[in-house]
């Protein structure tokens, strides 16, 4: 699924729990935000919820990206809560989009 973020056009699609992409020698990743290639993958065979909470995940990580919100090693409350209420919306909708195929 194709959508934006920032004027950035960004591809969320679900990827073979069997890829490499998944798996590494750290462990397996639920899913993966890759920025270069602007392009999110979650992985298949999780339950219904888990991918949601996924799905989410990996759309904060797109939108901190996407908004020049990114780099950084902490960020305090108010910013935090501002990011939030300013994008929670979107992500939400592409969320629901996302979830139903």
């Amino acid at each position: 699924m194709r959508f934006k973020a920032n004027n950035l056009t960004w591809n969320i699609d679900f990827v073979n729990e069997d890829k490499s992409l998944m798996n590494s020698d750290n462990g397996m990743y639920f899913g993966l935000t890759e920025y270069q290639s602007q392009k999110i993958s979650i992985r298949t065979g999780l339950s219904k919820e888990m991918t949601r909470e996924t799905v989410i995940h990996e759309l904060v990580h797109c939108f901190l990206f996407s908004f020049g919100v990114c780099g950084f090693t902490s960020l305090n409350e108010e910013q935090v809560c501002n990011f939030v209420g300013s994008h929670l919306d979107k992500i939400y909708d592409i969320t629901e989009k996302f979830m139903k195929g």
